[in-house]
């Protein structure tokens, strides 16, 4: 095996009675290993549709019905008569761009590599136009905020629930592809804010997880001798008809509606 270590462009000089035509050939691979020795593919003249016509003694590469360039045998191999082109100092190509920009294109590298690079010439082809600039690593917004930690999680909630049943929650979730045995494709939960406990009941439609919480808040009611003061929904239509609001109001229920329904 030996590997390329790069790919560009090379111009290639062929000469046909005596007349000498510079081509310039994309896409080729730099193997420096190979020493003087290039090898051009057939397949890559033909997929870029030059004719490569093989005979007993010599070979012919055409270009349409243009004789472009030829080959002989020796030692079972086809040597092109042909050489490659030296790049010049005005054919070769530097990218030249400023500190701050090397910062972005090399994936927010920090300051100190980008110089390394570049005096040390460990990559070939880059110049930095302000190499002696300071740290831009340190006023790049995108690395600032990469750098952000976040707030401390308290240990303790915020939100006051002295006693059971003081603050409810509940959300329906669904519709799901895979049905349960009793057909039912939705599930409504009922939360405790005191106590966590969650409560799930599993619903055919969303229509009936209104009578669900209903019967849920007079269950728990009854059971734990504590009454319900106030029940937080999301923004779901399941929970904001009228008949309900004037159930909730009677038993003297207050609503939250906001983004969330989880505590």
């Amino acid at each position: 095996m030996i590997d390329a270590i790069g790919s560009g462009s090379v111009r290639v000089s062929m000469s046909v009675d005596g007349k000498t035509t510079t081509y310039e050939l994309h896409n080729i691979y730099y193997v420096p290993n190979m020493g003087t020795n290039n090898l051009l593919s057939v397949m890559y003249m033909i997929e870029r549709d030059y004719t490569v016509n093989f005979g007993w003694y010599n070979c012919r590469i055409l270009k349409g019905r243009d004789l472009i360039g030829k080959a002989t045998k020796r030692d079972k191999l086809w040597i092109l008569e042909g050489k490659t082109l030296p790049l010049t100092r005005d054919t070769a190509h530097i990218a030249k761009a400023s500190i701050n920009t090397w910062h972005r294109r090399l994936g927010h590298a920090m300051t100190p590599s980008i110089r390394k690079l570049v005096e040390k010439s460990i990559v070939s082809g880059i110049e930095a136009e302000n190499s002696e600039c300071s740290s831009v690593d340190a006023q790049c917004i995108p690395c600032l905020k990469g750098k952000r930690t976040r707030d401390v999680i308290p240990k303790k909630s915020n939100i006051k629930n002295p006693r059971r049943l003081h603050k409810i929650y509940s959300d329906v979730c669904g519709l799901f592809d895979v049905e349960r045995y009793s057909q039912c494709k939705y599930f409504v939960t009922f939360i405790d804010g005191f106590l966590h406990y969650i409560r799930v009941k599993p619903i055919r439609t969303k229509d009936e997880a209104l009578k669900a919480l209903m019967d849920w808040i007079v269950h728990s009611e009854v059971e734990t001798g504590e009454k319900v003061n106030l029940l937080r929904i999301d923004r779901g239509r399941e929970y904001m008809g009228n008949d309900f609001q004037h159930w909730l109001k009677g038993r003297g229920v207050h609503h939250e509606v906001t983004n969330a329904s989880t505590p």
